[in-house]
């Protein structure tokens, strides 16, 4: 039987003592999400790495609380997220499985449990197997191949 591995999994960037951490090591700050990237949330709020702009890895933090909405991510990583995204939604949106179902699916399909099953919370290999499944599923639908 082969052995499942965590490869591109990015779960939990937070140190023992709860800070946040960059994925080069560096602890992450707090900052006006209008300072660093493109954001539509007057008052929004992003993780960045302690050496950005060198490093360019940020995280949006959730409206309230404050918690990342996932892990510190790279110019890459986040085009791949978004692409996810994108390609995920479609899945509930089109109507071919509730939003529910489709957060099991990719659970399953990330072989993480359902808590961390959120896109946010994925590497590089993960977002581009999300991507290829989802345009399958999709391609299914629709007939086309």
């Amino acid at each position: 039987m082969k052995r499942k591995t965590n490869r591109g999994k990015v779960w939990n960037q937070k140190s023992t003592s709860g800070q946040v951490r960059c994925h080069c090591g560096r602890p992450a700050v707090l900052r006006s999400a209008e300072a660093v990237c493109k954001t539509h949330r007057p008052g929004a709020k992003v993780y960045v790495c302690s050496n950005y702009p060198a490093c360019d890895s940020f995280v949006m933090a959730h409206p309230g609380t404050l918690e990342p909405m996932g892990t510190l991510a790279s110019p890459e990583l986040r085009r791949l997220r978004y692409e996810a995204h994108q390609q995920f939604d479609q899945l509930h949106k089109s109507g071919l499985m509730t939003r529910q179902k489709a957060y099991q699916w990719l659970a399953y399909l990330v072989q993480a449990p359902m808590s961390h099953a959120h896109i946010g919370h994925l590497g590089e290999y993960y977002c581009k197997i999300v991507i290829r499944e989802s345009r399958k599923l999709l391609a299914q639908r629709t007939g086309a191949a």
